[in-house]
């Protein structure tokens, strides 16, 4: 009774403690989680008003992704993922501004692109290749229209009609997108065009070359303690091009150690024994059974005739090899290739045949007849019973041909039509073929290539793995994360993350990592990290967190904005120091310990003379200087410059203001290639949630 009074009177305790418990639980998995109990779980991302859910998301990915394997592409799946989100945020704030412009595509207008006489250039590909593989009187959107409708009609089974109802309705709905967006693309191209004043510039800019002689004098002339130079210099700098450091995104900059998971000095010896001695097994053994219990060696095998070896390091070795040799073809880093010799036989190479398949109820013997009599192959095919093709080249050895096949062929007399028949799965099958010639018969080689790859050991991935462990428990903050770093053996490397970005580095899949760091609190240090593919380990230290501009603080940035503010005081000094200094070019040169240079100049290529890159305000004021007028000093990024305006020339190119204003939209106006996200976005930002979807670190 005392055990039963104890647990009642601290009943209201337990009953507290476990609400405790599970708010904890509840508020612990929506702060890491930040897709359960609240908000939109299924939401990928979101701007401008419209949203991309999860089940649209993973479609077109597993949509995405099947059509660069049938492709044979290579391709990241962080790469991919980012893809497809910008892809579906494109096509819903399209299809919003569809909607609140008018903007349609009637079914009449649809109807016309797909069965017209002249059908979109979208669906004629479709329309082609569907003519073709069903074999229809003619390649128009009407006749696959009427055989979706009408199989029968065709000769084509019922079903077909299903399956081509699906594919039409596809075209049709990517087709409706197609003519939308043109409709959409004409309309905001029309709202970037050139009036008359911009003709005639872009004329003048293109059209003319001006030749200048000149004088310049370098920013680094000047030493760094001639100038007075802050802090505020790299920030008032910053403020005046402040529009071009805006964030679209919450963005995180990093700093993390790479350690490629590698083979040990002692890992590569041990590999290189393993091979020579495989090589020596090889030599003593039949075959490739010296390395047959060995899953670390990866063998292939080729029958092929040495015309057919496309490797020049494998035909020579097989020129100059005996059967039952073994030796090393290549070594590639921590790979090697093993080359052996099995066998060398005679095969015929290629043959030339005719042949012929018909219906069960076709007797085949009276074909013959007729075939021998003179009557071509090709010329007793119907394309229905009947399929026949004449003089086709193909090889017999190492093709995977049935040696009863095999020995038909090169047993036939030539020219000579004869009934084949074999049996399949338990059934009778036969075909008519003549031999029309044969090559002379060659050697074919049998050859063995034996891979094999030096991978690390497991004591040299607890000793990388141990290091950088270690060192990350040691140095936990962002601060100690760099500064030790290369007393340990490390380097450290920056990057710049956000919720788009497809991983960090160069590291490959490794968005998941992304995913930690946009987690992470500002100064937090990650623990020992690896890829899946056990390719590398790293570790990441979050050294800032940026919001709506990238402060001049951060340090790609600031090394970038210090040095043109640097050079930008060198300038102002040397305009000081020269300006008023001569009257003529000879005299700046000689003030400036230079020589007059010479050079044609026209403002649209980017590089100034032997100047540099990017000196709009030079360019401009060679532009609008008057010829044969001495101007300057003039300040550029890099320095000053004198200059004469020698001589104008338009090469005799006339203005058109038509001419002159299409290159001028071509080149400032919106193309219908242009991405449409920014231009649709404006002001917006992505809200990219898809790390929400991306396995964390520890899962």
């Amino acid at each position: 009774m005392a055990t039963l009074e104890k647990i009642r009177n601290k009943s209201v305790l337990l009953f507290i403690i476990i609400i405790v418990a599970l708010l904890a639980f509840i508020l612990g998995d929506f702060l890491t989680s930040g897709r359960t109990y609240f908000g939109h779980p299924t939401t990928v991302a979101k701007a401008g008003g419209v949203t991309v859910e999860y089940q649209d998301y993973q479609n077109r990915l597993a949509q995405a992704g099947e059509q660069l394997r049938n492709q044979g592409r290579d391709y990241s799946s962080d790469v991919l993922t980012q893809n497809v989100v910008q892809s579906l945020l494109t096509e819903q704030l399209l299809k919003k501004e569809y909607d609140e412009l008018g903007i349609k595509v009637t079914d009449a207008e649809l109807t016309e692109a797909m069965t017209g006489e002249n059908p979109h250039p979208a669906a004629q590909q479709m329309i082609g290749y569907l003519a073709q593989q069903l074999q229809l009187p003619e390649a128009s959107g009407r006749a696959v229209y009427d055989a979706m409708q009408n199989p029968a009609k065709y000769g084509l089974r019922p079903e077909i009609g299903d399956e081509l109802r699906k594919i039409w309705a596809s075209q049709e709905q990517d087709l409706e997108n197609s003519m939308l967006n043109q409709k959409f693309m004409s309309l905001v191209t029309g709202l970037f065009t050139y009036n008359k004043l911009d003709a005639k510039n872009f004329y003048d800019d293109n059209a003319t070359t001006r030749h200048i002689a000149y004088v310049s004098k370098d920013a680094s002339s000047v030493a760094d303690d001639e100038i007075e130079f802050s802090d505020a210099d790299v920030k008032a700098l910053w403020n005046s091009q402040k529009a071009n450091y805006r964030l679209d995104e919450e963005t995180r900059e990093i700093e993390y150690i790479y350690v490629p998971i590698e083979p040990s000095q002692a890992d590569r010896i041990a590999g290189q024994q393993v091979v020579e001695e495989a090589i020596s097994a090889l030599n003593e053994t039949p075959g490739t059974d010296a390395v047959a219990s060995n899953t670390r060696f990866v063998v292939s095998q080729l029958n092929v005739p040495a015309s057919r070896i496309t490797d020049n390091r494998l035909k020579t070795f097989v020129a100059e090899n005996e059967v039952g040799t073994a030796k090393l073809l290549s070594r590639d880093g921590d790979s090697y290739t093993i080359a052996k010799v099995i066998e060398v036989k005679q095969g015929i190479d290629s043959i030339n045949i005719s042949m012929l398949r018909a219906a069960e109820e076709v007797n085949l013997d009276s074909l013959v007849d007729v075939l021998n009599g003179g009557e071509t192959f090709a010329s007793l095919s119907d394309g229905a019973s009947i399929m026949g093709q004449d003089s086709i080249w193909t090889g017999l050895e190492g093709m995977g041909v049935d040696e009863k096949m095999k020995s038909a062929l090169t047993t036939a007399a030539t020219g000579k039509a004869f009934v084949y028949t074999d049996t399949v799965q338990g059934t009778p099958v036969s075909a008519i073929y003549k031999v029309n010639r044969r090559n002379a018969p060659v050697n074919f080689y049998d050859i063995a290539t034996i891979e094999y790859t030096v991978d690390p050991s497991q004591e040299t991935l607890t000793d990388l793995t141990g290091s950088l462990r270690t060192y990350v428990s040691n140095n936990s903050s962002a601060d100690e994360f760099a500064k030790n770093a290369t007393e340990a053996g490390y380097s450290v490397l920056t990057d710049q993350v956000s919720a788009s970005s497809t991983g960090i580095g160069n590291a490959s899949d490794s968005r998941r990592f992304v995913k930690w760091a946009m987690e992470a609190k500002k100064g937090q240090v990650s623990p020992m990290l690896q890829d899946d593919k056990q390719s590398y380990l790293i570790a990441i230290a979050v050294t800032d967190i940026y919001d709506d501009y990238m402060p001049y603080t951060s340090p790609a940035l600031n090394t970038q904005l210090t040095a043109q503010a640097r050079n930008a005081k060198k300038a102002e000094k040397l305009m000081s120091d020269y300006t008023g200094k001569a009257s003529d070019l000879e005299g700046y040169a000689k003030a400036m310990g230079a020589e007059v240079a010479e050079g044609n100049v026209n403002i649209t290529t980017p590089t100034l003379l032997n100047i540099g890159f990017n000196e709009s305000a030079l360019q401009g004021a060679i532009a609008a200087a008057e010829q044969g007028k001495l101007t300057g000093p003039v300040k550029g990024n890099r320095g000053i410059l004198v200059f004469e305006v020698r001589e104008v020339n338009t090469d005799n190119r006339p203005f058109t203001e038509n001419e002159y204003g299409n290159r001028f939209n071509q080149t400032f106006g919106l193309t219908r290639q242009a991405t449409p996200l920014p231009l649709l976005l404006g002001k917006d930002k992505v809200d990219n949630r898809s790390l929400n979807f991306v396995q964390a670190v520890g899962e």
